[in-house]
């Protein structure tokens, strides 16, 4: 398991490593959107930038204070994962910059950014709704943390066969599962929830109207969507690692390591 000697919210060496990533590995790396005085950035493979379908979105990074995400997805893809030479892949690896920096939820206006994705209002949005346009994915991976759990859990959005009893098998070894019966409102069982329909009413009637990164995904944009969560309160090493580890198995899931 890897050490940290640096912050897990400094942004400046998370770009730095992602830039350099990108060279060495014939990715594109592009700035999106500026948002709070911070690029955003997106990382594409040859693949998606000629628009072939069928391929993997990952992102991480939405809420600023959930900082094992954005190093798991690049410890993920520093290690050179076949898939990034023969499936189109699509990374946002820090869609709140500002908020990892400060070690907050929001961005720079305050606003829960998971709770925007259908608002063109929000420039970020609008600028990744522009980058999306035409895309189409057979899976989106969006990483998080709780701060109030204790365990590792998933929100899976399926139109196939649910997977997420195995993905989940494949992490409890680094961390256990959430194994309350309840998260945040919703009922889980043994650290997961599926869903394949009704998200228009769990928007309105849960979230109070605002979408989730993911379930627009599921919407729009790609036919599987998982949410991983790790409890914010462990030790950062082992998120980390978690994450790493869901990512591969996820991907595992659709044939490509």
């Amino acid at each position: 398991m890897r050490v940290f000697s640096h912050s897990g919210h400094d942004y400046g060496v998370l770009f730095s490593r992602w830039e350099a990533l990108a060279s060495r590995a014939g990715l594109k790396f592009s700035i999106f959107c500026e948002e709070g005085g911070f690029p955003v950035i997106a990382i594409e493979n040859d693949q998606a930038l000629a628009g072939e379908s069928d391929g993997v979105y990952l992102s991480a990074g939405v809420h600023g204070d959930e900082c094992a995400p954005v190093w798991g997805l690049l410890h993920w893809a520093e290690s050179d994962p076949v898939i990034l030479r023969t499936r189109p892949v699509v990374i946002f690896p820090c869609l709140n910059p500002h908020g990892l920096v400060g070690n907050t939820r929001c961005d720079h206006r305050g606003l829960d950014l998971n709770r925007c994705f259908e608002n063109l209002g929000c420039p970020l949005v609008k600028a990744w709704t522009a980058f999306l346009e035409g895309r189409r994915f057979a899976l989106s991976l969006n990483l998080h943390e709780d701060y109030d759990a204790g365990g590792i859990y998933l929100y899976e959005l399926s139109r196939d066969e649910s997977r997420g009893d195995e993905l989940l098998s494949a992490c409890e070894d680094i961390i256990p599962r959430e194994m309350a019966g309840t998260v945040d409102g919703s009922d889980f069982h043994r650290g997961l929830l599926t869903r394949s329909g009704d998200l228009e009413r769990v928007v309105e009637e849960d979230l109070g109207g605002g979408y989730p990164e993911a379930i627009l995904l599921f919407l729009r944009y790609c036919r599987n969507s998982y949410t991983f969560e790790t409890p914010s309160e462990q030790d950062l090493p082992c998120r980390v690692h978690a994450h790493e580890r869901f990512i591969a198995a996820a991907l595992r899931e659709i044939g490509a390591k």
